[in-house]
């Protein structure tokens, strides 16, 4: 029995104690982290500094370059178009941003592009984009449906509370690269 209590017993008493000390502290700064890395992915962030129910005033401030549009304009949604913000930067591209509210506030940002490009180009600038993307906001959604011509490849992501679409759209001869960031209120 004498053996045994030997055997129990720390040559270095202490050092076990501050090994535990060090081992707590490490874990709630982890756990720190952790719920703080959380809390930040919750935002709601619509695109870029907006927030979904931002009013006309609030958007401005935080996009102090936006502007009331020149025409009045309106998505099949019932949004209506309240500031326009040119050559904005999203995933390392320029696009013209047009920012739509109703009465509950900012509910899509659809960015536009800066030019046309012929459909092989814009087919390539899609793919590059989507990786882009696919990178930002994790994995692409499955398609809800086939290419037609007006549209010829689109893609979906869900980042929070926020639906994002990146499409190909022909137009006449060219085609057009825009991306879209809507609030998931049944809205898209």
């Amino acid at each position: 029995m004498a053996d045994r209590a030997k055997y129990w017993q720390c040559p270095h008493p202490f050092l076990p104690v501050t090994a535990f000390m060090r081992w707590i502290a490490l874990s709630v700064v982890v756990i720190v982290a952790c719920v703080g890395a959380l809390l930040l992915s919750q935002q709601k962030v619509l695109w870029h500094v907006t927030e979904p129910g931002m009013t006309l005033p609030e958007v401005r401030a935080v996009l102090p370059e936006a502007a009331p549009p020149a025409q009045p304009k309106s998505l099949d949604n019932g949004l209506s178009l309240g500031l326009v913000a040119p050559k904005v930067s999203n995933l390392d591209r320029a696009f013209d941003a047009e920012l739509y509210f109703d009465d509950r506030g900012l509910q899509q940002v659809l960015l536009l592009p800066t030019r046309l490009l012929a459909a092989p180009a814009a087919m390539m600038e899609f793919d590059e984009l989507r990786q882009a993307a696919s990178r930002r906001y994790g994995r692409e959604l499955p398609a809800t449906g086939t290419p037609s011509a007006n549209v010829p490849a689109e893609a979906r992501w869900m980042a929070g509370p926020v639906m994002i679409t990146l499409r190909v759209e022909q137009r006449a001869t060219q085609a057009a690269v825009v991306m879209s960031y809507a609030a998931a209120q049944g809205r898209f």
